[in-house]
This record gives structure tokens, sequence and C-alpha cells, in this order.
């Protein structure tokens, strides 16, 4: 979706058509039935970063009775966010949703009969397949949740999920065993991520960056290249002898296929467009890669909210990972940057212009750890 990136947003799955996703992942989102349970959300009334409400509200009223409780405590605000907000996402065409997909939460309560482990006051952390977690209480089915190891800090975890998760995915598409990686934007939310584990991986990693996240994204990379510079793709071409093995985007640019061998694989977290755009680039972006599926080099799409919902336990697998992986040093998080829920358009907007290396963090409870 996303973030980042981005500016990126999260893009299509591989097939299926727009308005059936967008029905799709919101039966997915379901909310508990206990009309006493109230909440505090950030409420899209309009499109505009000036407009979200913060509004206290009822739980809505469930579809399923499995599903935990978690009162939210950090989530992240990333592009995605953003985009949509500004009316300007694909996956959120229409008001009065709350956004955010990913977050940290303690769980409340939880099905009758619940097998998975998880326990009441167990720290957990999620993304769902449809945006809402920027409120203070959600419902999300226990298969989607992820305890948050006891030593990592809850607004360093917040940093994680889906920009982490979307970057791993990405990796797995490219399916790039070994070699050279080519990352479009490696000082960005996702492209960060997406550097240090493809050289966890043992791959040696090229990226791109603007002058502004050049420094940031140098602490991940084996060389940056400037993507202003007309020359940026010869160079690459130069310094790898006749392109890289795979690439990972978000801008959608048709350039980046010419910085990659004719046997790679191009991966589309996004696909970049001017404000007000983002909808209809996002469409055609989602067209042109699915008809270059077998070109050469080919091309793959990674939606995390689709594979979140359809790969539960892959998933899963990977976030654990990635908790572990920054617990113990291996992977560098960027640096949380907090705002309340009471300051929510300030949130957008620091997200909207996040220095490199930051992320912004909503706080939804007055006691979050």
């Amino acid at each position: 979706m996303t973030s980042n990136e981005k500016a990126s947003t999260a893009a299509a799955p591989d097939s299926c058509d727009m308005s059936s996703i967008s029905a799709t992942l919101d039966r997915m989102t379901c909310y508990l039935s206990d009309s006493s349970l109230d909440r505090d959300v950030a409420r899209v009334e309009r499109f505009g970063l000036a407009y979200p409400a913060v509004v206290r509200e009822r739980m809505p009223r469930s579809r399923s009775s499995r599903r935990a409780l978690v009162r939210v405590t950090h989530a992240s605000v990333g592009v995605t966010d953003v985009m949509a907000v500004r009316g300007d996402y694909l996956l959120q065409p229409v008001r009065e949703f709350v956004p955010g997909y990913d977050f940290i939460g303690v769980i409340e309560r939880l099905p009758a009969g619940e097998r998975s482990g998880l326990q009441v006051g167990q720290r957990v952390a999620g993304i769902l397949p449809r945006m809402g977690a920027h409120a203070s209480l959600i419902s999300i089915a226990p298969s989607l949740l992820v305890p948050v190891p006891d030593l990592l800090d809850s607004a360093i975890a917040a940093t994680i999920p889906l920009d982490a998760v979307t970057a791993l995915f990405a990796l797995d598409a490219l399916a790039v065993s070994s070699g050279t990686v080519l990352v479009q934007g490696a000082g960005g939310a996702v492209g960060a991520w997406v550097a240090q584990l493809a050289t966890t991986r043992g791959l040696t990693v090229y990226g791109t960056a603007s002058p502004r996240s050049h420094a940031y994204a140098e602490r991940f990379t084996a060389s940056v290249f400037d993507y202003a510079d007309p020359t940026w793709i010869e160079q690459i071409l130069d310094v790898t002898a006749g392109g890289v093995d795979g690439a990972i985007d978000h801008t959608g640019g048709q350039s980046v296929r010419r910085a990659v061998r004719a046997g790679g694989r191009v991966v589309r977290t996004a696909f970049g467009g001017e404000p007000g755009r983002g909808r209809a680039s996002t469409a055609a972006g989602f067209a042109a890669s699915a008809l270059r599926r077998y070109a050469r080099p080919g091309e793959r799409i990674c939606s995390v909210p689709i594979l979140v919902a359809t790969r539960r336990a892959r998933y899963r697998q990977a976030l654990t990972e990635l908790f572990t992986a920054v617990s113990n040093g291996t992977l560098v998080p960027p640096r949380p940057r907090i705002a309340s829920l009471a300051e929510y358009p300030e949130a957008l907007s620091a997200a909207a212009t996040a220095e490199p290396g930051e992320k912004t963090i909503l706080t939804l409870t007055v006691d979050a750890p």
C-alpha cells in the first residue's frame, strides 16, 4: 500500500478488478457488536489534510464474532495515509473512513475458544487488510496479530510492520538469491528496509535517492545514485557491467527497466504520481505491470494489504522475524516522531514531509507504554 515511498502507496494485486478489491478488503476488517464500547478515531469526513475529525464514537456492529478486541497504543502514519486523506488512494476512494494500516496495542478480549496462543493483556502488532488503525480501539481477526518482543519499545515497534513487511514481501517477489539489486528511493520509508534486508541476504545493493536522503541511503547501500541526474541509469549499467539482477521500484516509471538485465525482474510496491493523480497513476501502473509479467525483464506487483489477507501464516512469520532482527540490532529502524491523536492534522503534515530516517507515530492512549 505502502508506505512508503513512497511518495508511495501500496500497489494493487496481480489479479482482481479494483472495485471488487475494495469491497473484499472492507469485509475483512470487522468490529465487535458491543455498543457500550466507545473509542476515539480519526475519521475522514472530507478529503483534504485539514479535514479529518478526531471524534468519540461507539464501536460499529460486528459482522463476525471471531474477533479480538485490541486497545491501540501506537500506530504509524505514512505517505499512504496522506494520499488516502487527500482522496488520492485507489484502495480508499470514498470518505467516512479511518486511516491507518498498522498498529501496536494490547489485547483486551479474545473470542471464546481461541487457540492461537494469544493472551488477554498481551502486547501485539498487526496490519489491517483494510484501513482503520488510527483508532483507540479496534477488533481484528486473531490470525492477524503478532506478539511484540518484551524488550522492543512500542514506539520503535510501530515503525516496523507495514513498511518492513512490504520490503520483505517485495524481496520475496524479486526472487534474487545472489547478485545485485537496485532499490529506487533507498533512503525512503520502504527503500531503507529493502536495502538492509537485501544486504542480510548477501545481495549487493545499489540505490537511488534525492540529495536530501542521499546520506541516509548511503548507510545501507554499496552506491547511491541521484535519480535527478539524467545519466543515473548509464552509471548503474557501467558499475554493474550491464545491469542489476533485479529492482524494487515505487515510482511506476519505465526507465528503471533499462537498469535491469533481460532475465531479471522489477517489483513494483507503488506507482508514484503527482498529487491529485494518485488513483489514476496506480490504476494505469497496475495494468501496465500486469501486461509485462512475462516480459524481459518481467514485472511483479507487491500489494501488502492483499498479501496479509491471503498469506497470513507467512505474514506473521515475516513480522516476527523483523521484530527479532530489530531487537538484536541486525536491522536499523527509523526514528519515531511522536504525535498524539489530538494532533492528527499535524501528524499528517509531518508524515508528508518526514526527514530521512524518520517515521511519524501516533499515540492513541494516555498510558501508552
